[in-house]
């Protein structure tokens, strides 16, 4: 009974005597240290919550037991608490600072267990994996209840976890108002707690040199950029498809920049933010780490830096070294320590700092002079050539091959010989004397994997960007056999779970991520960090990704089973293992054919209006799959149990994405139709196809919004009302009003 019915019942009691009191729930003992750490005091005031929700359980939280409880759960460690050190006497194994267990021990009365780890951050996510027995699932979208809570038993379990992959990091901020860059704190914060629950120990922010989150100034220059998801804008005033989910908002905007017009603003918006979540995330167990491009920065900086030019990227927002520029430029080096330290003095709680080499290396020019100094340095001339290295990157199957390839590894050699130097220089931490800030290398081309334990700083980690989906990595995991044993322990690999290029499609990548998991365990690698841009698709995945990471058994199948028949009920999961399975091959179908399908940016509905080409039977595949997907969830819904409304809403947000999906693909080729008939000059039917293709596009903005729950689903919204519902729009107007006044 929850504590609001007995209050009500307390009442009538006290008034009139006529009704017999209904019992409260169990007395449950929650037994912690006297100077237990904070994250175990915050460990037992969860549990209480959990316990009190399932079982309106009276729980008291004490440094001992009282003589009339029920239960008693012992929470921490011989170090932390005295009754876990009185009661396990020596019984207590062995566990690192991450691993975990639960232990009943021998009572009649009162039943107990001990919850307890090798660090207080184990400890809660002992106390997580308790309440996981009982039945409630943790999902980035919240906590969801089972139907019938489990039997409140603490008897006869013995289980003991250690992680099969050590760093388990969750990227965050990155760009695109479909992704976290539109959340504001509260919204970071909530995601951030479920993190903890699904045992994540690391959090990685991800930032671009045009964002607001640093400020700095070098040569007479001061930073001046500071903006949102490449500088676009999102009016959602008007005639706006699911206006209602903005809230009479004029324009979506991350919530904690509203109002928000300087550079100064901006930016202090933006540090705030950051700084909100870094301490958040340590609050809860977490280490932390920001990601920067070092070689890259906002335009204004071409005037300090003689010989800077403009990269390749989108918009072209940013600057980097060009021809004129040698690696052992000091005026370059400077600039690169300048923004560093920004960085490390703006954010001075981080463990770590990821230097992420350029997507689209362009600085080549240097290449041959760089290879034969880090030859010298290093001997690895004799083990190879560049010519060789080169060869590798011009031919394989990733996206970065043929000339991309070359540029790739030309660049990478310059930019390693360039970051060698400096990170030999304790001097770029800039923090009098703190060398505790790991450096870490990002994104370095396959082709150089077998030379980094020789080419990388000794003191440096490695996080490893292969390729942009999930299957194309797991497709070449053979490359991955080129990393040396040393180098391999300090690696970790990015695990793409939503790529933005597929983008604002519904994707599932878990079987390869499952692949890729199995040979990072098998190489001895340190561990993994995600990729994704919406949300809301990724809760089976993560699910098994929190499962997995310390149950090397656990397969894709097994974790969906398991979290839908937890939260649904019986007879549920075989439904939803086919909608997932259908996901999954339409994720990996557009990927084969078209990896920049949904990109998130201008044109990208419009584009289809523009190609005249039959429309490709892969898209009909595609949508056959997303429309089987969405059968299934539809009926899993209907399967679930009555009292399962966590379970339900949870699928019926996947079905909607899927119906959200069909729309989507019927709205694009309708436009294809409506190119066809243009180029042929058939004005009727072009009108007809713009009309089915702009009530298309409306209702998948529709299906959305009916289940929208989060700012990736409204930057969504946003993103799809300015890219296609509005020029749908006028573009119908007009190809209307040019019909009309034909003679």
């Amino acid at each position: 009974m929850h504590r609001a019915h007995r209050f009500i019942v307390a009442i009538a009691v006290a008034i009139g005597g006529w009704c017999t009191p209904v019992p409260a729930g169990p007395h449950v003992d929650v037994v912690t240290g006297k100077h237990a750490p904070a994250l175990e005091g915050y460990a037992a005031t969860e549990l209480k919550s959990f316990l009190e929700r399932l079982y309106d359980a009276d729980v008291r939280i004490g440094q001992a037991q009282s003589n009339d409880a029920a239960y008693v759960i012992l929470l921490g460690s011989p170090a932390t608490n005295p009754s876990v050190r009185t009661t396990m006497n020596d019984a207590w194994p062995a566990l690192s600072d991450q691993g975990f267990l639960l232990r009943s021990l021998a009572s009649d009365r009162p039943s107990t267990l001990v919850a307890g780890g090798g660090s207080p951050v184990a400890t809660l996510w002992a106390t997580y994996e308790l309440v996981h027995r009982f039945g409630v699932r943790f999902l980035l979208s919240g906590d969801v209840f089972p139907p019938e809570p489990a039997p409140l038993r603490l008897a006869n379990i013995d289980q003991r976890f250690e992680p099969t992959l050590r760093t388990r990091t969750w990227r965050t901020v990155n760009d695109f108002a479909i992704g976290p860059e539109a959340w504001g704190i509260a919204e970071h914060r909530r995601v951030l707690r479920q993190l903890a629950k699904l045992r994540f120990n690391r959090v990685m922010l991800s930032f671009w040199p045009w964002q607001p989150f640093v400020d700095y100034r070098f040569g007479g220059v001061q930073k001046q950029t500071a903006m949102l998801w490449f500088g676009y804008r999102y009016p959602v005033d008007g005639d706006t498809a699911a206006k209602s989910v903005f809230r009479q908002a004029k324009e979506f905007i991350n919530p904690d920049f509203a109002g928000k017009t300087t550079y100064a603003e901006m930016t202090e918006a933006g540090v705030i933010l950051a700084r909100g979540i870094i301490d958040e995330a340590r609050r809860l167990g977490m280490s932390t780490g920001v990601a920067i491009s070092p070689l890259e920065f906002p335009k204004e900086f071409a005037d300090a830096l003689p010989g800077a030019k403009v990269l390749d990227s989108l918009e072209r927002l940013v600057v980097g070294p060009g021809p004129q520029l040698p690696p052992d430029d000091p005026r370059l080096k400077k600039l690169v320590a300048t923004k560093i330290r920004a960085y490390l003095e703006t954010y001075p709680r981080i463990d770590a700092l990821y230097l992420t080499l350029p997507e689209f290396p362009d600085w080549i020019e240097h290449s041959d002079a760089s290879w034969r100094r880090l030859s010298a340095r290093t001997g690895i001339g004799d083990d190879v050539s560049l010519d060789a290295l080169i060869a590798s990157g011009r031919d394989r199957n990733l996206i970065a091959a043929g000339d991309r390839g070359e540029r790739s590894v030309r660049g990478n050699v310059a930019a390693l010989e360039f970051l060698g130097s400096l990170l030999s220089d304790r001097e770029w931490l800039g923090r009098a004397g703190n060398t505790t800030v790991k450096p870490v290398l990002t994104s370095l081309n396959p082709a150089l994997f077998s030379l980094l334990d020789k080419i990388v700083p000794a003191d440096a980690d490695l996080l490893h960007f292969v390729d942009n989906t999930a299957r194309r990595v797991a497709e070449n995991a053979a490359l991955l056999d080129a990393v040396a044993p040393a180098a391999a322990r300090k690696s970790r690999l990015m695990l793409t779970l939503a790529d933005d290029n597929v983008g604002v499609m519904p994707q599932i990548t878990t079987g390869h991520v499952h692949t890729l998991l199995n040979e990072l365990r098998r190489r001895n690698w340190a561990g993994f960090s995600t990729r994704y841009w919406m949300i809301g698709d990724l809760d089976p995945g993560v699910y098994y990704l929190s499962r997995a990471g310390f149950d090397a058994s656990v397969t894709p199948e097994r974790a969906y089973s398991d979290l839908i028949t937890a939260t649904c009920g019986d007879g549920v999961a075989e439904r939803m293992l086919l909608a997932y399975r259908a996901i999954e091959q339409a994720t990996d179908t557009i990927d084969r054919n078209d990896i920049g399908f949904a990109f998130p940016v201008p044109g990208m509905v419009m584009k289809h209006y523009g190609n005249a080409a039959a429309t490709p039977d892969w898209w009909l595949k595609v949508r056959d799959l997303y429309n089987e997907a969405m059968t299934e969830a539809y009926r899993a819904h209907g399967r679930a149990h009555r009292n399962a409304d966590g379970g339900r809403t949870v699928i019926r947000y996947l079905a909607k994405r899927c119906e959200f999906a069909v729309h989507y693909l019927t709205g694009i080729e309708a436009l294809r139709n409506a190119a066809r008939a243009k180029q042929r000059k058939d004005g009727e039917a072009e009108i007809e196809q713009l009309e089915i293709a702009m009530e298309s596009i409306y209702n998948a903005i529709d299906a959305m919004g009916e289940v929208t729950r989060d700012s990736c689903d409204r930057g969504l919204i946003a993103v799809l009302n300015a890219y296609g519902y509005r020029p749908l729009q006028a573009e119908l107007d007009a190809r209307s009003a040019a019909l009309q006044a034909k003679p």
